[in-house]
């Protein structure tokens, strides 16, 4: 997996939002619709926090790959690395990368829903989490950050890519192998221990109950 291209993608977002302000902006509206004003310093709290969660996308990755290339499980996990990644890469993704941060919100969006929907099928199983962090109240957030129609074109894409691997391999093969991986038991590759209050906290909830 192209994980450096990634990340160098992430970074050139970072320099397009610290001169255009489009992330800057869509959280002021966003709080707007909640029926709030932001502080200067509220608005700030959410876009840290939008930056880790798109810099999460990569990571996460990243790990996922480097574990079953150690357990010789890599080929089991590979069309999950390549869904993720060819969204990161495709040229007509739902919101232009040259939007910046912003530009990045779906291919994260998106990276982050197809683990949650993946660790939701073996919670349902087990009892369970696949992962070292839910996503879920992260992405219900990200979810109205991005809005409609947008956020559920994404979602159609995380179905059908779904479908697609169910088609590929036995999905039930690609949870026993990620189940092996034992990635709950890690620190999070880029919130380390903590739990999901302390990532979340009063960044999210400077915007309201979302």
């Amino acid at each position: 997996m192209q994980i450096e291209r990634i990340r160098a993608q992430i970074e050139d977002g970072k320099s397009i939002e610290q001169e255009k302000g489009t992330l800057h902006r869509a959280v002021i509206n966003l709080a707007k619709l909640n029926g709030m004003s932001a502080t200067e310093l509220d608005v700030e709290k959410v876009v840290d926090f939008v930056t880790e969660y798109i810099e999460h996308a990569p990571a996460l990755m990243m790990i996922i790959e480097e574990a079953a290339a150690m357990n010789g499980a890599q080929p089991d996990v590979q069309p999950i690395l390549d869904a993720t990644e060819e969204y990161f890469f495709a040229p007509d993704d739902i919101i232009p990368d040259h939007y910046g941060l912003v530009g990045l919100l779906d291919d994260a969006y998106l990276t982050h829903t197809l683990m949650e929907a993946i660790s939701d099928r073996y919670k349902s199983q087990t009892g369970k989490s696949l992962l070292p962090i839910g996503a879920h109240e992260m992405n219900t957030f990200i979810r109205r950050l991005i809005g409609e129609p947008f956020v559920s074109l994404l979602d159609e894409h995380v179905s059908t890519t779904l479908d697609g691997l169910s088609g590929e391999q036995d999905m039930n093969q690609i949870l026993v192998v990620l189940a092996q991986l034992n990635l709950s038991s890690v620190p999070d590759p880029i919130w380390g221990n903590a739990q999901l209050t302390e990532i979340t906290g009063s960044r999210i909830e400077a915007l309201g109950k979302l």
